[in-house]
């Protein structure tokens, strides 16, 4: 931010004899150039700075020109409801957190600029004024200028250590993207199942409601028995409660599914109905990748580990950079001095800081053991990666086996309850029998749902640990 001025001599006076204007202009230009301070203060809350989206309108654009190495591209239309691919593609570019991250990889590209820059030159100057009266001896005036070139040295290994720092950063990110994303169609996978379930309940509690009605009218007219309505209230009041229960679910996956969004929850969400995945008999286990073939290319698909290996490669090279600096500073330049006879004279300079206490040997460890300690992370991630997918894996073939035997039962049930409904009409089966066997298949059928739940909950987990999508997409 500074200049060399030109210094031609003084006289006897202590006037300047040389033109001092160029000086003057280059301070000006060079202050000219700094940054100003502006002061940027928080929103006050109460008036919209808390990141919340008023409606999807705004994000739905965002979300369509996306471009991410793990999600798919979809024209996202909220017309008609959103698929959970389309929610994860709005959580993307809409999650409060998200939007966080992104501020915070500046912070890693300001520090490429700064590890790009120059170091500045040192100017110095000096002026002794003779005091003795009657002395014939002038002023004195030193002027010199310099440059240290341990910076020089560094710069290239702080350069690519920071350049490599921001594409880790952005590598990172990406996977917090893809994380996000990931749970956002969670939620609305989830939600399509509790609206199922709810679907189911709505028409049973329906049904039961006209039998409880029919069979108050009955026995008022002493056509059915005290017993009769009892069992039907009773199985009635049961579908009551499951409905509550599964309200109160789809209510607290919408809110989740909003924050996520980064809505405020206020407006309903609307989920189209899609195909669930591994839902049916028809997807054969093979469909389900095997350990070895989802660690092959492990690193080249997380985007996290691809992340930590640019981290650990920028490290390596600040490593580098601080090896470096344990040599000598030295600064090199030139001084320009009239002593006080008024001999002028012009030569090089040369300062050297020899490390004979402090040869950078701290920063050395530090960055050394910085290195170390990113190599077990990144060895750690890799086999907690291996871990959970073996157990996710695991779980998930159990589940789907369960929801296959789930189902089976299903079937057996309705033609149980079938069989019973006939019988009780013909008068040749009990009603508490019946209305526990109705009871009994409407649970076995709400657990079918929350067993699908399970199953996909573990499926997208094991995407996203895996960074690869093998469920069928909803586009």
């Amino acid at each position: 931010m500074s200049a060399p001025a030109r210094v031609e001599g003084l006289g006897r006076r202590g006037r300047w004899r040389g033109r001092p204007a160029p000086a003057l202009a280059a301070c000006l230009i060079a202050l000219g150039s700094c940054t100003l301070y502006r002061a940027r203060p928080l929103e006050p809350i109460d008036s919209g700075g808390t990141g919340e989206r008023e409606s999807l309108a705004g994000v739905a654009v965002d979300a369509s020109a996306i471009k991410h190495p793990l999600l798919a591209p979809v024209h996202v239309n909220v017309a008609d409801g959103i698929t959970p691919d389309e929610a994860a593609l709005l959580a993307v570019a809409a999650n409060p957190d998200l939007r966080a991250a992104r501020a915070a990889r500046g912070v890693a590209g300001a520090q490429l600029v700064a590890a790009g820059i120059l170091p500045n030159p040192v100017l110095s100057g000096a002026v002794d004024v003779p005091t003795a009266p009657g002395t014939s001896a002038v002023t004195a005036v030193t002027l010199g200028a310099a440059v240290d070139l341990l910076g020089i040295a560094t710069r290239s290994s702080e350069r690519s250590a920071a350049r490599l720092g921001v594409e880790s950063v952005d590598l990172g990110l990406a996977w917090l993207e893809w994380q996000v994303a990931q749970a956002a169609r969670l939620r609305a996978f989830d939600i399509l199942l509790l609206d199922r379930a709810l679907g189911l309940v709505t028409e049973q509690q329906r049904t039961l409601q006209a039998v409880v009605s029919t069979l108050r009218t009955a026995v008022a007219q002493q056509v059915a028995t005290r017993v009769e309505l009892g069992a039907a209230e009773v199985a009635y009041h049961a579908v009551v409660d499951a409905h509550l229960m599964l309200r109160m679910q789809r209510d607290t996956a919408a809110l989740g599914l909003a924050r996520t969004i980064g809505l405020d929850g206020s407006a309903p969400l609307e989920i189209q109905d899609v195909p669930i995945p591994f839902d049916g008999d028809s997807i054969s286990p093979t469909a389900l990748p095997t350990l070895d073939a989802l660690m092959h290319d492990l690193g080249k698909r997380r985007l996290d580990l691809q992340g930590l290996g640019l981290g650990y490669a920028s490290q390596e090279a600040k490593v580098r950079a601080a090896v470096l600096r344990q040599f000598p500073q030295i600064s090199i330049g030139v001084n320009r001095i009239r002593d006080t006879g008024g001999l002028l004279t012009l030569g090089p300079a040369v300062t050297i800081a020899f490390p004979l206490f402090n040869r950078n040997q701290g920063e050395v460890a530090v960055a050394e053991a910085t290195r170390a300690q990113m190599q077990a992370e990144y060895e750690a991630r890799v086999f907690n990666a291996r871990s959970t997918m073996r157990a996710l894996l695991a779980e998930l073939t159990a589940s789907r086996r369960r929801l296959s035997n789930l189902r089976e039962s299903v079937t057996a049930q309705q033609e149980t309850v079938d069989l019973y409904r006939r019988a009780l009409q013909a008068r040749n089966a009990d009603v508490l029998t019946y209305y526990t066997a109705l009871s009994a298949l409407m649970t076995s059928q709400l657990d079918v749902v929350a067993t699908l739940r399970g199953v996909v909950e573990l499926a997208v987990a094991l995407e996203t640990e895996s960074g690869e999508r093998f469920t069928p997409s909803n586009r």
